[in-house]
């Protein structure tokens, strides 16, 4: 069990772990103290290793790191190595993928350590050090330095997250995103800017936020949604019932009164599957849909349960779902 660990360990710290090693990391650290010391010492000669190259070797010898533990105890290191550690462990025991960069600059002859949190089929929930907490959607990545929390509480996100940020006057929660930034003292409230959308979307649930677009410098208040468009830098503001927007974080899609044409571009961007309408009908505004679906579901179960109100039939062909009127032919 020592050896496996171990090599699970390694392919963790060098970026190749799987999301078997992450479960199984995650129940050895949660055994004991002595496990999280371990991995203490261990995380502290990788960073020894690595810490005046640009880049992790994937091929790392677990073997080796093991000889090097046995031959040395650094245990003044000891207080700096769980400061290092704990976003990782934080990290394994959410049972989400890690992947720690490693980026070298000089700074008064200090290196500056990057994590870069992402998740794949599933969304995650972690506490940065200072109380905030984030839950990170599907195929999503938040990264920050370990800066973060000392002088500024700064981290960049691709994809959506819903943040609920611990309130620090002195010093202010900064989202950077490609093209547009938020800037928060302490509030809740979802982002969305996904790398392949040319929108990025703000809803605010309570207290306040500033957004920074281009020329934009926006305060929004609670129950307003922003939406920036980074290739016309044109902003749009509206009030909305925010818990259709945040309900994705407790594995629920929430739909009030939409259009159904929206329905479908949402289910798509879901479930990562085209649907087609054919009936011109259907895709009228005025046709509109309300439901509470879980994320558990299938796209099909949920098909069928929009059908229960709205007549609609549908076919699968070559992965494409085709969508008509249930009264119609095809």
């Amino acid at each position: 069990m020592e050896n496996r660990i171990n090599h699970i360990i390694a392919r963790v710290l060098s970026g190749e772990s799987s999301s078997d090693d992450i479960l199984s990391l995650s129940e050895w650290l949660n055994e004991n103290e002595k496990n999280r010391d371990e991995f203490r010492r261990l995380k502290n000669y990788w960073d020894a290793d690595v810490a005046f190259k640009h880049s992790v070797a994937p091929a790392f010898s677990a073997d080796k790191l093991q000889q090097k533990i046995n031959v040395q105890k650094r245990q003044t290191f000891r207080r700096q190595l769980w400061r290092n550690a704990i976003p990782l462990i934080a990290a394994a025991c959410l049972l989400f993928i890690f992947s720690t960069g490693f980026f070298l600059y000089n700074t008064n002859d200090r290196t500056s350590e990057y994590y870069t949190l992402l998740t794949d089929e599933h969304k995650s929930n972690f506490t940065m050090e200072d109380g905030t907490v984030i839950t990170l959607n599907k195929n999503s990545r938040l990264s920050y330095s370990d800066k973060y929390g000392k002088d500024s509480r700064s981290v960049k996100l691709e994809g959506e997250a819903y943040f609920e940020v611990a309130k620090d006057s002195g010093k202010p929660f900064q989202i950077e995103m490609n093209g547009a930034s938020i800037t928060v003292l302490g509030t809740h409230f979802n982002v969305k800017a996904d790398a392949e959308s040319d929108d990025i979307t703000a809803t605010l649930v309570e207290g306040s936020i500033r957004f920074e677009g281009a020329k934009q410098n926006i305060v929004m208040t609670p129950n307003q949604q922003l939406t920036f468009s980074r290739s016309t830098n044109k902003v749009d503001v509206k009030h909305v019932d925010t818990d259709s927007f945040t309900s994705w974080k407790d594995g629920l899609l929430k739909y009030k009164s939409i259009p159904f044409i929206e329905l479908i571009k949402e289910l798509q961007s879901t479930y990562k599957v085209e649907i087609q309408i054919d009936s011109q009908e259907l895709k009228k505004t005025a046709v509109t849909v309300s439901g509470t679906f879980s994320q558990e579901q299938s796209i099909e179960q949920i098909l069928k349960v929009i059908s229960r109100s709205l007549p609609i039939r549908w076919h699968n062909s070559d992965g494409v779902y085709y969508i008509q009127y249930a009264t119609l032919k095809r």
